[in-house]
């Protein structure tokens, strides 16, 4: 096969995974992650009933893929917050803290709303069920370390695995309604992104009051 062939075979090959990542975020997002077959996703780019496993081996591995592919930005802007916030002499609040979460989720509702709204769709349904899959395209950076170590200047006398349990609440809180209200606006963006930043402060205020207690 000539070099021009292979560059040829690489794009055609590139075309279709990006095909199939595709109709796997829209299926997941709207029919919900267990209710999908990889036949569907399959069906639904147009492709043979091989072609998911052809190039990504399983159902669990195409949604690692999606979560990678339209939230690698996000994940990369939540790390660059959380890093700026902790590199800072003052001690974080825990509305600052939400808003490294919140602030992301909310850009990318502006960039591109569809793709952001699948995503935060996609996200809610693994944090609700508590879904370590939600976390693999984490792996392998230092966010959630950079995560603890804010809370802990925030409430350092709060013990860490409730200072944890506590922001997971508040996390997959933030996640599951911002993809209900992505959804609910139904391509308003403007509106969701409003709502978003209401949530964040009322997550906040919640967060704190959990911490809150833990001390008394």
């Amino acid at each position: 096969m000539t070099t021009k062939k292979k560059r040829a075979k690489a794009r055609d090959g590139e075309a279709t995974r990006q095909a199939l990542i595709d109709s796997a975020a829209a299926l997941f997002a709207a029919e919900g992650i267990d209710a999908v077959s990889v036949r569907a996703i399959n069906a639904a780019a147009g492709y043979g009933p091989a072609a998911t496993h052809y190039h990504f081996g399983s159902k669990d591995a195409i949604l690692h893929a999606v979560l990678l592919d339209y939230g690698s930005a996000v994940l990369a802007r939540i790390h660059a917050l959380a890093s700026e916030l902790n590199d800072s002499v003052e001690v974080p609040s825990a509305e600052e803290i939400v808003r490294v979460l919140a602030v992301p989720y909310q850009e990318f509702l502006e960039e591109d709303y569809v793709r952001a709204e699948q995503w935060l769709a996609i996200c809610g349904q693994l944090s609700l069920a508590n879904d370590e899959r939600l976390f693999s395209p984490m792996e392998d950076d230092d966010t959630a370390v950079i995560i603890g170590q804010l809370l802990e200047r925030a409430f350092p006398d709060v013990d860490k695995d409730q200072r944890d349990q506590n922001f997971s609440l508040a996390a997959n809180t933030l996640i599951a309604m911002a993809a209900t209200w992505a959804r609910a606006a139904g391509g308003a963006e403007s509106a969701s992104a409003h709502r978003l930043d209401s949530l964040s402060i009322f997550i906040a205020g919640g967060l704190s009051s959990l911490m809150e207690r833990r001390r008394a």
